[in-house]
């Protein structure tokens, strides 16, 4: 794709409109026509200026200078409730003084606000009409005056970048010091750790300011410089001065009288404001990461001038720092200033703040510490740390990414001090609170270990934070600033959780969000970085857990870390036989051996999928109970069943959906709300989805209803798994919907083919033949992974090998491959249709042969006791494990033990003996009560709504009591369990009372009066 598709990608993305609306540059060429002053004189300058070479001076002189445009761009104001006026304004002379802008019909006032005069170089505003200025009428614009400010006599002021109208996401504007009532709400919103810089910035601290430091501080400061420093300098690569120079001289500054100019630094959301005509030409000057790009270049300085022995080369990198340091701040990267709008400012300008850090003894040397440690304290956001615990904001992965560095860049440049103390005690308060699990949809980690971003378990957003949070944890450890041990710990446990759904570096394809192209990994370094912290009880220097997941994903000989740990005596980790449940993220895992199966699920409170232009276009399906299984990485066996060349996006492993054309599936993405940007991310309205285990087993269920956005409202299906060892038993029941057009299928695998004449075996005979199909009779198959499938009963079931075409899931070009797969058919509009299936996970054709006779006999490994709407349950006879879905509440259950229940829920217990083993889940988080919330069409159908727009999307999970009726007398094992209560009933029952909390498993143990 070319740079000008990506630019046009980025505005349909983020939803940005400007195209065709702006006006050219009107302070470039010439004095605009339709400006008139009054006490002044407007002239052309090229002293100052933003983009181009020359910017617009006006001189006032007395408290009634003004400036009146009339312009027919004010004409589009009043019909567009996205409508903003954008400037660029230098100043030279700090004032505490306004600009007046006054917005007008005739000579009636329809809008005003005021600009602050508060700093020296440039400033923008980006201010949206309807929103943020003072709105006096409402009867259409034709023309603006700005005023001058009243305690001023005389003065002047440079304008560039003039925009009267413009179309903009209204999530995008901030305030700042010159503007701090633009986008109030926006310190609520999804994207307020960027935007929330002006109230960072006023947090005043809780923490008292000690009266000195120790010299136990001032080493430890000492210390975690140096330790910081060496992770900087470990990235780096060497550029040569003649380089740099190439590189600044891009940059055109210049000093001339003892202000700078120089070519423009933009952020992120300009390309917001951009026409076609200067995206055309920021292709042809390579300016599509301007920030970025720069702050690059200061790291680059940075680290020559560090390394080098030069005297002339030091001189020369000073000289080029500083002059990169001053045109910064005068292009408004400065103290105070929100650029108009920053989003993703952490990913663009981290470099900047390393650079600062290692050049701190030049800045200080050019008297310019002070100035430098406001700006980095701006844009870090270090205020952030400074808010009370009970009113810090939940934890976002963008900002232990892209911003804990920064940060903490921040407060290590200061000289070391009682405020330098004060910052670094609230540093590590904030880390300790932003470590621990969150219970909100919103924040980064959740109590069942599941990492959060966008709503849902995020493991591609997850890796950033690991990487952001592990070097930061391992350079305040041992220091009087390390985070707290409980804190450490659950740290700790969420990336263990990472490190049992992946395999050993990829994760499923079903928690791939928006990018599912099974080549995501795991990063290793943040389990080095976790293992060199120490154990979070602090006994030991290295955690030995850590340093043995890093072995695992970390083959390299060669690499200091593994030979370091190896010396040691520490051999890489080996994955426990397990089953874990993600509610929160509903994601089942089960692992045996070296494979690992996931099953995934949505609800009401979790998203089907994210789709974005360009990207998961086709992945409606991704959560309609996707069934997994990865293998190890390696030559013999393929890791995963997936590759997008041919993908058929309609059958996706244990899924049941409606097999549509790919223009029906394609997603019709839209910016929905002002919550949100240009995504698909759809909830259904069913509540039942989750999992629970026991022993080591697991069962997951989910109630499946598509949306009706795309006519599946009525689309249904209640759909389970049981999970036991090996041997994985898939339900199916109620499968209705009254579509007649397309076929309804439940997919039981699509394998990609490597090689076209890779075996699969079909009722115990071998298939090695291309094209092949069958569907009659099919009662067991061995797919080409080792995993084989049973079939009771005599389903429609079609099982193929073929070469399938389809399009990219970046919906960019049509792709080709071979594939095997199986599937059950449903038919067109089925009413109550069900399946049932086993599979046998690394097994072979003998075995699954064996299994199927077993099946047949009387000692058959697993019985389904009932499959309907009200409960889906099953036995699986070698461990005496009963797992129950219950869809419902105080309904007949004719279950031998469970005989009523007061809310739908999940259940397992092992009987043997007079004792009575129990898990229990309530998969309701509650995040709400009653009914689904989402908003609906005039016919009552639901109408597709931002998550981030919904008012539950921060209330925290609330725990729920289930009332259960157990037949039979059974008492109490564990009398200091306090998660249930058990008492008798008048018939000879036990009435159990069980405290259920955020998709966590309860387990108790009963045995027999």
């Amino acid at each position: 794709m070319n740079f000008f598709k990506v630019l046009v990608f980025i505005n349909v993305l983020f939803g940005f409109q400007a195209f065709g609306q702006l006006q050219p540059d009107v302070c470039e060429q010439r004095i605009p026509h339709n400006w008139n002053v009054i006490n002044g004189k407007l002239s052309m300058s090229s002293q100052h200026f933003k983009k181009g070479k020359q910017s617009v001076k006006w001189d006032w002189m007395g408290s009634d200078g003004v400036i009146s445009i009339k312009d027919s761009a004010f004409e589009s104001v009043q019909n567009d409730p996205r409508s903003t006026f954008v400037f660029w304004l230098y100043n030279g002379e700090k004032t505490d003084d306004k600009l007046h802008f006054i917005f007008y019909k005739g000579e009636k006032e329809m809008y005003r606000f005021d600009f602050n005069l508060n700093y020296t170089g440039w400033r923008t505003a980006w201010v949206m009409y309807h929103r943020d200025m003072t709105k006096l009428a409402d009867d259409g614009i034709d023309r603006m005056e700005i005023k001058a400010p009243q305690s001023v006599k005389k003065g002047t002021l440079y304008f560039d970048q003039v925009i009267y109208y413009v179309n903009i996401n209204p999530r995008s504007p901030m305030r700042d010091l010159q503007v701090p009532f633009v986008n109030l709400e926006g310190e609520k919103a999804a994207n307020a750790h960027w935007n929330s810089l002006y109230k960072f910035n006023a947090n005043p601290g809780y923490l008292p300011l000690a009266r000195e430091i120790s010299d136990k501080n001032t080493k430890q400061f000492s210390q975690i410089t140096n330790r910081y420093l060496k992770l900087i300098g470990a990235k780096k690569t060497t550029i040569a001065l003649d380089s740099l120079r190439k590189e600044y001289d891009f940059w055109n500054i210049r000093r001339t009288k003892g202000y700078v100019t120089g070519r423009m630094i933009y952020s992120t959301n300009d390309i917001e404001l951009t026409s076609r005509d200067l995206l055309a030409k920021a292709k042809a000057a390579n300016e599509k990461s301007n920030i970025k790009r720069y702050a690059q270049l200061m790291l680059s300085v940075a680290h020559l001038h560090k390394q080098t022995d030069d005297q002339r080369v030091k001189q020369e990198t000073e000289k080029l720092y500083i002059d990169l340091l001053d045109h910064m701040e005068g292009q408004g990267w400065s103290y105070g200033s929100g650029m108009g709008a920053l989003h993703h400012l952490g990913y663009n300008l981290a470099d900047y703040y390393s650079s600062c850090l290692i050049m701190k003894d030049i800045i200080k040397q050019n008297g310019r510490l002070e100035r430098t440690f406001k700006t980095m304290y701006w844009f870090s956001g270090l205020g952030r740390t400074l808010e009370t615990p009970e009113q810090l904001p939940v934890s976002n992965i963008d900002v232990f990414n892209t911003l804990l560095g920064s940060m903490l860049s921040t407060a290590l440049i200061l000289d070391d001090g009682t405020e330098k103390l004060r910052y670094m005690q609230h540093f590590s308060k904030w880390m300790s609170h932003n470590v621990r699990p969150n219970l909100e949809i919103t924040g980064a980690f959740k109590p069942d270990g599941a990492v959060f971003h966008h709503g849902t378990l995020y493991p591609a957003y997850g890796t950033g934070g690991y990487n952001g949070l592990a070097p930061i944890i391992y350079v305040l450890s041992q220091t009087a600033f390390q985070i707290d041990s409980d804190a450490h710990q659950q740290f700790k446990d969420n990336m263990l959780m990472m490190h049992y759904y992946t395999n050993p570096t990829r994760w499923p394809i079903s928690i791939s969000g928006r990018h599912p192209t099974g080549n995501w990994r795991i990063p290793d370094m943040p389990y080095a970085y976790m293992a060199l912290s120490g154990t979070p009880d602090g006994k030991e220097k290295i955690d030995k857990h850590m340093a043995a997941v890093y072995l695992l994903i970390n083959k390299n000989e060669k690499n200091p870390y593994v030979r370091r740990f190896k010396n040691m005596g520490i051999a890489p980790a080996v994955y426990p036989a397990m089953h874990w449940t993600l509610n929160f993220g509903l994601l089942d895992i089960h692992r045996r051996n070296d494979w690992l199966l996931t099953i995934k699920g949505h609800n009401r409170y979790i998203v089907s999928h994210e789709s974005y232009p360009n990207a998961n276009v086709f992945g409606r399906y991704a959560s309609y109970g996707q069934l997994e299984v990865l293998y190890p990485e390696n030559g013999e066996t393929l890791a995963s069943h997936f590759r997008d060349k041919g993908w058929d996006w309609n059958r996706i492993p244990g899924t049941t959906t409606l097999h549509v054309p790919l223009d029906v599936l394609r997603a019709d993405i839209k910016n929905v709300d002002d919550y949100s940007g240009v995504e698909e991310m759809l909830l259904t309205d069913e509540l039942f989805a989750g999992g629970v285990h026991l022993d080591k087993q697991g069962v997951f269920a989910m109630k499946l209803k598509g949306h009706d956005k795309y006519k599946m409202g009525n689309f249904k299906a209640t759909k389970s798994w049981f999970t036991f060892d090996s041997l994985v038993v898939a339900l199916g029941s109620d499968i209705s919907n009254p579509t007649m057009e397309y076929p309804t299928e439940t997919t039981l695998f699509q394998n990609y083919l490597g090689d076209k004449r890779e075996s699969i075996y079909v009722n115990d005979t071998k298939i090695n033949s291309f094209p092949y199909k069958n569907e009659e009779g099919i009662h067991t198959v061995l797919d080409n992974r080792k995993i084989g499938y049973y079939i009771p009963g005599n389903p429609q079931t079609v099982v193929y090998k073929e070469n399938q075409t389809s399009r990219d899931q970046k919906d960019l070009k049509d792709t080709n491959g071979d594939f095997t797969g199986l599937y059950i058919r449903h038919g067109h509009a089925p009413k109550n249709q069900g399946y049932e299936y086993a599979m046998l996970i690394d097994t072979d054709s003998k075995k699954l042969a064996d299994f199927a006779s077993q099946m047949n006999s009387q000692h058959a490994l697993y019985t389904v006791l009932r499959k309907d709407s009200v409960m889906h349950s099953v036995k699986y006879h070698p461990q005496h494990i009963t797992g129950l879905s219950i869809f419902k509440s105080h309904v007949h259950l004719a279950d031998k033990y469970i005989l009523d229940n007061s809310r739908p829920c999940l259940v397992m217990y092992k009987d043997q003996q007079n004792q009575l083993d129990l898990a229990v889940v309530d998969p309701d988080l509650a995040f709400y009560e009653g009914d689904d919330d989402a908003p609906r069409n005039a016919d009552g159908t639901r109408r597709e709504a931002s998550i981030y727009s919904r008012y539950w999307f921060k209330t925290p999970s609330k725990p729920t009591v289930i009332k259960m009726t157990i037949k039979g007398g059974w008492k109490k094992t564990d009398t200091e369990n306090n998660q249930h209560q058990v008492e008798q009933t008048k018939e000879g029952n036990t009435m159990l009372t069980i405290q259920c909390k955020y998709g966590l498993t309860t387990k108790l143990r009963l045995t027999k009066k």
